[in-house]
């Protein structure tokens, strides 16, 4: 019981000392403008953030979907298939609906709430549907090197240059190097592996 007394009341001293000094350093002029600075640091960011749901909301809504099967799961005791659909256009999965709310990162969680407020706890997406199993990150960036290439081109015809990549993807053979050189060329990271005809396929 001494000892813990003891201890209990060197902590108290210690804390006291520390109080004193930092009294000290809040006159400083420098560590106040640093407070001062760190408070509307936080507020910008609490700002960007709302806003940059807001634009991702707004960007859901306007979006005329083209759509892929971004995942397919097999339930061989049920017979049955789950297939999740995203948007090669503005991202929008709805397999986060499948995942933890706690453990998605922020623009998953932007598509998870989305899905609950906007759309009725529905996960339906409209749009066009090409019956095309892909990787979503795979399917957006040969989207988005379409769109540098012909930024006024309609939905149909970027469907069909689209289908082009993928058969070359799948039906042409090349080296772990090539892959990665590819893969940085579409802004993916480098050791993306999703090119073989398992992974891109029709539905």
């Amino acid at each position: 019981m001494d000892n813990l007394k003891k201890e209990y009341d060197e902590i108290i001293e210690l804390r006291n000392r520390i109080i004193k000094e930092m009294k000290v350093l809040e006159e400083n002029e420098s560590i106040k403008r640093y407070f001062e600075l760190e408070k509307q640091n936080k507020s910008l960011y609490a700002n960007q953030l709302r806003l940059f749901t807001t634009m991702k909301e707004q960007e859901y809504d306007s979006c005329s979907h083209i759509l892929v099967f971004s995942k397919i799961e097999h339930d061989r005791w049920e017979g049955r298939t789950d297939k999740s659909s995203g948007c090669i256009k503005c991202g929008l999965d709805n397999s986060v609906l499948d995942c933890d709310r706690r453990y998605l990162p922020f623009d998953k969680e932007i598509m998870y709430n989305y899905f609950k407020k906007k759309r009725g706890y529905s996960a339906y997406l409209t749009g066009i549907e090409t019956k095309i199993a892909c990787n979503l990150d795979l399917a957006q960036a040969i989207y988005r090197k379409i769109k540098i290439a012909h930024p006024n081109i309609d939905d149909e015809t970027a469907i069909q240059y689209f289908k082009n990549a993928l058969d070359n993807i799948r039906n042409v053979n090349v080296s772990e190097e090539r892959k990665e050189s590819r893969a940085k060329r579409l802004s993916l990271n480098p050791s993306f592996k999703s090119w073989n005809g398992r992974d891109v396929h029709v539905g």
